[in-house]
C-alpha cells in the first residue's frame, strides 16, 4: 500500500485527490502515476565549444581560441507517468537544451536519459515534441504538414487523425490554406497538432503559448491540462506553469535549483525573482 505521511511530506498528496489505486491518482480532470518514471535522467552534462573572441589575424583565423560553456549541469530529474512538469527559467537557462537532451536531438557530454526505463533511441515513437512554432513547413498547406509528418510515423489512417486533431485545434477550414499565411497563434496550434499526430506518450513543449494572445493561450493550456500523457513544458509564464502543472521546477545556469508543487511555492514569482539572482550570483541554495 502507498505510505501516504510520506505522499504529504513530499507535497504529492492533497486531501481533495482521490486515491484509486496504488499506480493513479486524480485531480480534475488529470490522473497521472506516481509508482513509474516516465522519464529518467542522471547526472546529465552538456558542454558546447566556442569560438572566443574571434579576431581577423591568420593564427586566430585558421587557429580559433574556444571556449566550452555547460548549458545542463548534472540534473538528476525523475518525471512520473502521465504528470505534467512545468520547467521554469530565464532565457539562457538551459531549458530549450534540456528538452533537446530529452528527445535525442542532442547527445549529452555525460550522464544518462531513459524513456521508460529504455533508451532514448528505442522510445521515437512514444516522443512528441514542439519547438514553439518550428518545425513545420510554412510553404506547405496544414494538412500536407501533417499528412507528411504522420507518413513518417507509419500511420495508416492519417486522414482520420488529421481531420481529428484540425477539429480539436479548431484548424479545420485553414487546413488547405499555406502556413505561410497562418497567424502565430494557428502556427502553434498546428505544431502542437504535428506533435500529437503519432499519438505519444510524451509530449515535450518548449513555450508552447509564446507570444500568443490570452485567448489562444488559454485554449492551448487547456487542452494540454485534459491530455491524459505525461508533458514537461517549458515556459517563461508563471501563471501558465501554475495553472496546468502537477510540481514546477526553476532552473537558472544550467542547473534546476528548486522542485515543488503549485500549492507548495507560496509567491513563486518572488521566489522565482530570488533564486535566479542568488544562482547568478553563485551561492550555495537550499
Amino acid at each position: 500500500m502507498i505510505n501516504l505521511c510520506s505522499l504529504l511530506q513530499e507535497g504529492v498528496w492533497e486531501p481533495w485527490i482521490l486515491i484509486i489505486s496504488e499506480k493513479t491518482y486524480i485531480n480534475g480532470l488529470r490522473s497521472y502515476s506516481v509508482m513509474g518514471k516516465a522519464i529518467e535522467a542522471s547526472k546529465l552534462v552538456k558542454d558546447f565549444r566556442i569560438i572566443h573572441n574571434p579576431k581577423t589575424g591568420l593564427m586566430e583565423l585558421f587557429f580559433p581560441k574556444k571556449t566550452s560553456i555547460r548549458a545542463v549541469d548534472n540534473i538528476s530529474l525523475g518525471i512520473e507517468e502521465n504528470e505534467i512538469f512545468g520547467l521554469l527559467g530565464p532565457n539562457g537557462a538551459g531549458k530549450t537544451t534540456l528538452i533537446k537532451l530529452f528527445t535525442g536531438l542532442l547527445n549529452p557530454t555525460s550522464g544518462s536519459v531513459k524513456i521508460f526505463n529504455h533508451p532514448i533511441e528505442k522510445q521515437k515513437q512514444n516522443i512528441g515534441l514542439m519547438l514553439s512554432y518550428d518545425m513545420i513547413y510554412y510553404r506547405l498547406t496544414g494538412y500536407d504538414n501533417l499528412k507528411y509528418f504522420a507518413r513518417i510515423y507509419g500511420i495508416k489512417n492519417y486522414d482520420e487523425k488529421i481531420n481529428e486533431l484540425a477539429r480539436i485545434m479548431k484548424l479545420g477550414k485553414w487546413l488547405d490554406t499555406f502556413v505561410e499565411n497562418y497567424s502565430l497563434g494557428m502556427k502553434s496550434k498546428l505544431a502542437l497538432a504535428r506533435a500529437m499526430i503519432h499519438d505519444p506518450k510524451i509530449l515535450f513543449l518548449d513555450e508552447p503559448t509564446l507570444g500568443l494572445d490570452p485567448a489562444i493561450s488559454i485554449e492551448i493550456r487547456n487542452y494540454i491540462k485534459k491530455l491524459n500523457k505525461t508533458v514537461f513544458l517549458t515556459t517563461h509564464y508563471v501563471e501558465e506553469a501554475m495553472q496546468i502543472c502537477d510540481r514546477i521546477g526553476i532552473m537558472d545556469q544550467g542547473q534546476i535549483i528548486k522542485i515543488n508543487p503549485p500549492n507548495k511555492f507560496g509567491n513563486i514569482t518572488e521566489q522565482f525573482i530570488s533564486l535566479t539572482e542568488e544562482s547568478g550570483n553563485g551561492k550555495k541554495l537550499p
